[in-house]
């Protein structure tokens, strides 16, 4: 599964695109409507880049996104080295994977009926 950057990236491209589109209706903020909704469409493609890239390489990351602060240094009974492990819950990951799942799915359904 790709990291929540990725997500992250989709979800204020999505936002971008919602608030240049409202503002695209005021005469006065036009210029403005634009530049957001070409700077909102340039973070959606970011975002999906980042999304296909990390989820084909997701081997070569799985070790180097351990986050200190969740990771134990735990020492391995057959070979005696030290190892560090993730301790965090599986809900608690999860979580980090679906709020932003979740409101990019509306922000990118709400984009698409206007």
């Amino acid at each position: 599964m790709a990291r929540v950057d990725s997500l992250i990236w989709l979800l204020m491209g999505f936002a971008q695109l919602l608030l240049g589109q409202q503002l695209l209706t005021d005469p006065t903020m036009a210029i403005v409507g634009a530049l957001l909704q070409g700077t909102g469409g340039g973070s959606v493609m970011l975002g999906i880049y980042f999304l296909i890239f990390i989820s084909r390489h997701q081997k070569d990351f799985n070790q180097q996104y351990l986050k200190s602060e969740n990771a134990t240094l735990v020492r391995n009974d057959e070979t005696g080295i030290l190892e560090i492990v993730d301790t965090s819950p599986k809900i608690k990951k999860n979580l980090w994977y679906l709020v932003p799942i979740i409101f990019t799915a509306f922000g990118a359904i709400s984009w698409l009926v206007k």
